[in-house]
This record gives C-alpha cells, structure tokens and sequence, in this order.
C-alpha cells in the first residue's frame, strides 16, 4: 500500500513536469512564431540612394518636414512608413492606435534634434534620457503645475493690460501685425514669470528680445541650410551670438541670486536649487525660453486670426467672456482659463488643430517592440508624425474647417489624435503654462478691443517650419477699442 502512493506520487510529480514542459515549449514556439510572422514596417528593406543624405532631400523639396510626412503618410491614409534622416533608419506613424503602443516610451533619439544642439548644448534635457531624464523632471516639471500657473496669472494681466495701453493710443488706421504683437508679448510672460524680477525693467526686455531674435534668426538659418562647416564664417557667427545669449542669462542667474525682496519664481528657482552644474542650469534656460516663447507667440496671432475670419464664433467668445468674467480679472478669470469645458478652450484647440504649432515628436526603445503589428528593432527612432494626425481625415470630419465645436465631446481615438504638445509623460511640460498665457491675453484683450483683418478676403499659407508654424502672409489688422 505504501509502495502504491509513492508510485502515484511519482507519476503525479513526473506529470506536473512533463505539463510545465509542454507548456514551456508552447511559449517558445509561440514567441518564435510571433517575430517570425510578423512584419517590418512598409519600406523597411529600402535604401535611400545617398545613404550620407538619406531622405533629406525630399525633405526640403516638398517645403518642410511636416509637408514631406503629409506625402509619406498619403495624408493619413498610411499609418505606418519608413524614411531616412541622412544615415538614420526611421519608422514614422500618424494613427491613434500606433500612439497608443508607443505612449508609455519616454527616451528621445538624439539624431533628430543634432540641429539644435550648437544652440541649446549637449547638456540641456531635450537630450536627456532614462535615470537621468526622470530625475531633472521632477523638479524641473513642478514649476509648470497648477498652482504655480495661478501666481502667473496677475503678471499676465498686466502685460495684457500693457499691450492695450498701447493699442488704446492707436488711430483708426494705424496697423499692427499681429505675430509681432503677440511675440513681444510671450516674451514679458515668460521672463517675467520664469526668470525673475529682473524682467520687470522694460529695459532689460528689451535687451533679452534684442539678444533672442539674433539668436533665433540664427536657428532658422541653421534649419535651412544645415550644420555649419566647422571654422567657416557662419560657424563663428552662430557661436558669437550663442555665447552672447549664455552671458545674458548668467546675467540673469547672478542677479536673481543677490536679489533680496524676492518673490516666489518656480521655474529659475528651481533650477538653482536643483544643484546641477552650472553649464547645464543655462542650457535649461535657455532651452525652456526658446521653446515658450515662440510657439506661444504664434499660437495667439493664429488663434486671432481665425477668429476674425470666423465672425459668429468671434461673438459666441466675447458674449462666454462677459458672462464668465467681465471686468473681474481676479477669481472669476482663474476659474474661467482653467476650465477645460469652455468656447475659450475649444477655441484654443482648434488653432492648435488646425495650425499644428508642433508637427512631430519622437521616442524609442531600448527593446524590440510592435507597433500596429509590425516589428521595430531596439533603439530605432520612432517618429510620432502629430500634424498628420491632426489634419487627417481618418480622425476629423472636414480637417481643412475651422470648428471648434468638434472639442465638446472629443473622446475615444480623437483623444489620441489630438495631441498638439506631444503624448504621454514627455509631453512638453509648459503646455499648461501655454494654456494659462494665451487664455489670459485673449481674454482682456477680446473685451477691450475689436480686430479687424486689414485685409478681409486675404488667404493666408502656413509655413510649417522645424520649431513652428508661421503665416506666409504678413497677418495685419486693425484694433478698436470697446466702449
């Protein structure tokens, strides 16, 4: 009898194994079977025919980046596709499904953004990846959180205020542009609420705009032509005025060290207690400036511009703005800019819908994933093609119009299409900072003033450039004041 239960226990244990067995030779042949039938992305095997240029070519014959993945992705027909940046292997997507496989990546491939490096340096967190990046985010991110973006707020209705004094004095002729406007707008916002009390001194903005537009026009002569020849002419111009913009902001670092009535000032606070190097401290100013102003400046001349083209929307705003605000521009303005569920935000979004401020954002992975099914070997470079998203017909009915309604119930995979600031944990973290800034602007601006386009029946193009979208066509108009 006792013979009997070791035998069965014998059989039991020899059977449990033999079913481990099986089960482990299942996973390895289904494993197997996954990678071997699945498929690289469409053009994979194919080869630029300079391999030194890549796609670059095609690139700049179709105007821009934006344009060429417009082409690549058969505007949005094509959810997946390969291209050639110089001598980089990428793999392109433009659908709401592909995003989401890729959402939860947050490294960056540093060959797409090479360009800015002469500029921003090695050392800023554009290029920072893994351990690293996750530490400068958490507390460099914290200064873009809500609380902080309310202390931002009265600072923004003073510029605002600012701007109208000057506009008041305008006569019924007299023309403003408005991307000029509204850039020298963003710019008093983001020193001032970022960099400290320095920025107070309209003299010392003025010397910070002076010193960035020669340094921006640099980046867009960089982007144009490419990496300068090392020792040329060009090369050493670039670095005069890169170095110049490095002793503005240790300027900058210096006095809001010795300032002694100091209010609180997130952002440069907190890189100065953060304790990184200082060389790294400027690169993050820097790369935090470039990347707040621009965008922001543009968004606000695109987002007017449509509003004066779009007349009975131009009314329903105003009318939610008297009636959510007024002249209070204390509680009632915070809690009008930072409800999601207005016409002011769906307003806002549709510009950046239509706009696409931002055409693209990249990733990749340190392990071999699948992406709608198709197998991207580690490290490649993984290109999130957002403006295709946003303009495609797959995701929105009738793209080319300008609709904010289409916001009031966005759900499902139009959450994913939209995605203006890019996806997941890496999206640009001043988005909210954006948000709070133009809503700010457009709110007492609107109510103190009607803008009227110099031009009425003027179609304005879109040149969808590396950093932004500018108008082709200079965006005049005329202000009146409300009485």
């Amino acid at each position: 009898m006792l013979g009997l239960v070791v035998l069965l226990g014998i059989c039991s244990i020899v059977m449990a194994c033999c079913i481990k067995f099986v089960v482990l030779l299942f996973s390895i042949w289904n494993g197997r079977s996954k990678i071997t039938n699945s498929s690289y992305a469409p053009g994979w095997n194919e080869r630029p025919k300079d391999l030194k240029i890549g796609d670059l070519d095609k690139i700049k014959k179709h105007g821009s980046l934006h344009n060429y993945l417009l082409h690549l992705h058969q505007n949005g027909d094509k959810s997946i596709a390969v291209f050639w940046w110089g001598q980089q292997r990428v793999v392109s997507i433009c659908s709401p499904d592909m995003f989401k496989d890729v959402i939860k990546l947050t490294d960056r491939p540093k060959e797409l953004f090479t360009l800015l490096e002469p500029i921003i340096t090695a050392d800023s967190i554009q290029y920072a990846n893994g351990q690293e990046w996750e530490n400068r985010r958490k507390w460099l991110y914290q200064a873009f959180k809500q609380p902080f973006l309310e202390s931002y707020i009265p600072i923004f209705v003073k510029i605002a205020n600012e701007t109208a004094d000057l506009w008041s004095m305008l006569g019924a002729t007299d023309v403003i542009e408005l991307p000029d406007e509204f850039l020298s707008m963003t710019i008093k916002g983001i020193t001032r609420t970022c960099y400290g009390n320095v920025f107070d001194n309209a003299e010392e903005v003025y010397n910070m705009t002076h010193v960035y537009y020669e340094l921006y026009d640099e980046i867009e002569q960089l982007l144009k032509t490419g990496p300068h020849d090392v020792g040329s002419v060009r090369e050493k111009q670039l670095h005069a005025i890169c170095e110049k913009m490095k002793r503005k902001l240790q300027d900058v670092i210096d006095k809001r060290c010795n300032e002694q009535d100091k209010r609180s000032i997130p952002f440069i606070d907190a890189l100065l207690q953060s304790g990184i190097p200082e060389k790294q401290v400027i690169a993050e100013a820097l790369t935090f400036l470039i990347g707040g102003l621009h965008n922001t400046g543009y968004l606000l001349a695109w987002t007017v511009h449509y509003l004066t083209i779009n007349k009975h929307v131009y009314h329903e705003l105003l009318t939610e703005m008297k009636s959510r605000v007024g002249s209070n521009c204390t509680e009632k303005l915070k809690n009008y800019i930072f409800d999601p569920n207005t016409c002011l935000r769906y307003v806002i979004n549709e510009s950046l819908r239509l706009t696409v401020i931002s055409s693209f954002a990249a990733r990749y992975s340190e392990d071999d994933i699948f992406v709608g099914g198709h197998l991207i070997p580690a490290r490649t470079p993984i290109l999130m093609a957002l403006g295709v998203s946003l303009r495609s017909e797959s995701n929105w009915k009738a793209p080319e119009k300008f609709d904010h309604t289409r916001f009031c119930a966005l759900q499902g995979k139009n959450k994913l299409s939209f995605a203006p600031f890019g996806h997941g944990r890496r999206k640009c973290p001043g988005y909210q900072f954006a948000y709070t800034e133009v809503s700010v602007f457009l709110t007492i601006l609107l109510q103190r003033f009607r803008i009227e386009p110099v031009d009425k029946d003027q179609e304005v193009e879109r040149f969808h450039g590396y950093l932004t979208t500018t108008p082709k066509q200079p965006l005049k108009c005329y202000v009146y004041p409300l009485t």
